[in-house]
């Protein structure tokens, strides 16, 4: 709040002024140059102008923009404020997993299936598939997972230093894998019992039983928009 005060305290001079125009379901941007108090004929307003703003807007605000390279791990991304949304998968691949001790389940490695992620507005919810491709969707067969948004509760993870698409992807992750499980999310997520077949995974070392996954009405291009 102070800042903004600050501003009306300060001398602010007028460079450009935007008028948008609408007909027909359709809108046109014009950006009018201000010299000397008075607005200069209007030209197209620009994608890389407006990208421009937003970038300004976003360091004058403290937030960093998100980019960098796109792993390709990622199905979808939208950065746009409100609606921030990414969806990635990992093929099937070994993680340390952590217990709470009224679980009676000792920490080990174990094979986990091939999961898509979703991150949508700072809510992480996630799903398993078979094979080494995304297709159908199951239900994520761990502790701690809901069936519509996950449990991130003991983990202890630093934030990431720069804003790109592998450092939030990273981010997550490692939440996720350093939390303890402690707690089934509503119900059973697996067709038998999921404490039975956990231990056994580490036991043995032998990858998730995909006969074990349930499958859910979640399709997977729906969580592509």
């Amino acid at each position: 709040m102070g800042q903004i005060n600050d501003l009306f305290t300060e001398r602010l001079t007028p460079k450009m002024a935007i008028i948008v125009y609408n007909g027909n379901n359709h809108y046109y941007l014009e950006e009018r140059e201000i010299r000397k108090g008075r607005m200069c004929a209007g030209v197209p307003l620009t994608e890389k102008k407006i990208a421009d703003i937003m970038d300004t807007l976003a360091k004058s605000d403290g937030v960093e923009l998100v980019h960098g390279c796109i792993p390709e791990c990622l199905l979808y991304a939208d950065s746009r404020a409100g609606h921030e949304k990414y969806v990635w998968y990992r093929k099937p691949q070994k993680h340390r997993l952590y217990f709470s001790k009224n679980l009676g389940i000792e920490d080990g490695e174990m094979w986990a299936p091939g999961l898509v992620w979703v991150l949508k507005n700072g809510g992480l919810s996630m799903y398993a598939y078979k094979g080494r491709k995304p297709g159908k969707l199951y239900r994520a067969p761990f502790f701690n997972v809901y069936p519509d948004y996950v449990c991130l509760g003991s983990a202890k993870t630093e934030s990431p230093k720069e804003m790109t698409y592998e450092a939030i992807i990273a981010y997550y992750e490692e939440l996720f894998w350093n939390s303890a499980f402690s707690h089934l999310g509503g119900d059973n997520p697996v067709k038998g019992n999921l404490s039975v077949i956990t231990k056994n995974c580490i036991k043995t070392g032998c990858r998730f039983p995909e006969e074990e996954l349930v499958p859910v009405k979640v399709k997977l291009e729906n969580l592509l928009t």
